[in-house]
């Protein structure tokens, strides 16, 4: 049978706010996702924006109008919780595109029911990837208008408990499901997960060889300017100004081959460093460590998740094996009464003649 999953994340930042806009919203021009097949992105949508949004105007806009504390809101406090729902391809497969609608659908009515309706910042359902899902996202205000994440996310206790809620309000909707996590979602996050290792790993190593090829620029250039300043004074040119006249300094320096030859190399290599910068300006690696570093955190999201789960799993085993012993103990009684008893009743019969 599928599964119902569910996941939040505390989204800490304006810059991961961001990130998780232009992915959900397909704004990036390159993805490393494989699974994305661009040419069915135009089937996405959003249950609750008609149009892309700002992500951080929203938030400030929900905020503005539902924030009732009496306190200032400190500059770290968590504006932003995002999340996902979904489940396996296989439970996907036996619906048509309305049934997936109407899935989604009667997921968001369940976090609105949770987390307040007018806090709700987008529901947006992608279906151009393997497996179709709704990214969330709400500001974490509480009924009395205070901004809490802590209080509205709870701790693991929680979020099991949220989670239970999840799958009991979906079955009662008419949807079969298990609750817990799906093996198909969770070998994704791996792969997106190792994905995640070989691209950190890419940029380490293109960023070092800008930076390998500015030092040996930059070397060669401190060279240049060493070697031209323990150099004589230059010879100037001079020139005779008249028929008769002297000789006089036209201002023009003069220099050998060598000394041009080296004169050369070193604005080359001025002129490597300055290209080399421009490049590295031009490359976001500012953003892309961000994202990177959003990623990272979701997938820790999905990785403790998972252990929440396999603890839990955990400790039922070890409730049933209690059991199991204790029954076997018991087992191990009445096996030994009944062979007493055999005993007893086989020796009545050979020492008490007509005894049955």
């Amino acid at each position: 049978m599928s599964h119902s999953i569910l996941r939040v994340a505390r989204v800490k930042g304006s810059s991961n706010t961001n990130g998780i806009q232009r992915h959900n919203q397909r704004e990036n021009k390159n993805y490393n996702n494989k699974d994305i097949n661009h040419e069915e992105t135009y089937k996405n949508y959003d249950l609750i924006n008609a149009q892309n949004i700002k992500y951080k105007d929203k938030i400030d806009e929900t905020i503005d109008e539902n924030y009732s504390g009496k306190r200032k809101i400190r500059s770290d406090a968590i504006r932003h919780v995002d999340g996902l729902v979904t489940s396996d391809k296989d439970f996907f497969d036996d619906l048509s595109g309305e049934e997936i609608e109407r899935f989604f659908k009667d997921s968001l009515e369940f976090l609105e029911n949770e987390y307040g309706k007018e806090n709700m910042l987008y529901a947006t359902v992608h279906l151009d990837e393997r497996v179709p899902h709704m990214h969330f996202g709400f500001v974490p205000l509480t009924e009395d208008g205070r901004l809490s994440a802590k209080e509205q996310l709870g701790n693991k206790k929680d979020f099991t408990q949220l989670q239970d809620r999840f799958n009991e309000y979906v079955n009662e909707k008419g949807y079969e499901l298990e609750r817990g996590t799906s093996k198909e979602v969770t070998e994704r996050e791996h792969k997106a997960m190792d994905q995640y290792k070989k691209d950190t790993v890419f940029h380490k190593q293109e960023l070092q060889e800008v930076k390998d090829e500015l030092q040996k620029a930059n070397k060669q250039l401190q060279s240049g300017i060493e070697h031209m300043r323990s150099t004589k004074p230059f010879d100037y040119e001079n020139e005779r100004t008249g028929l008769f006249s002297g000789r006089e300094e036209t201002g023009r320096k003069i220099l050998t081959a060598d000394e041009f030859e080296r004169l050369q190399e070193t604005i080359s290599s001025a002129e490597r460093i300055v290209d080399d910068y421009e490049n590295i300006k031009s490359t976001d690696y500012y953003t892309e460590n961000q994202e990177l570093k959003k990623r990272r955190e979701s997938l820790k999201e999905v990785v403790n998740t998972w252990k929440e789960g396999y603890h839990e799993k955990s400790k039922e085993v070890n409730k049933l094996k209690r059991e199991n012993d204790s029954l076997n103990e018991q087992l191990n009684v009445s096996e030994k009464f009944q062979d007493s008893t055999v005993t007893l009743y086989r020796a009545a019969r050979a020492n008490f003649p007509g005894f049955e």
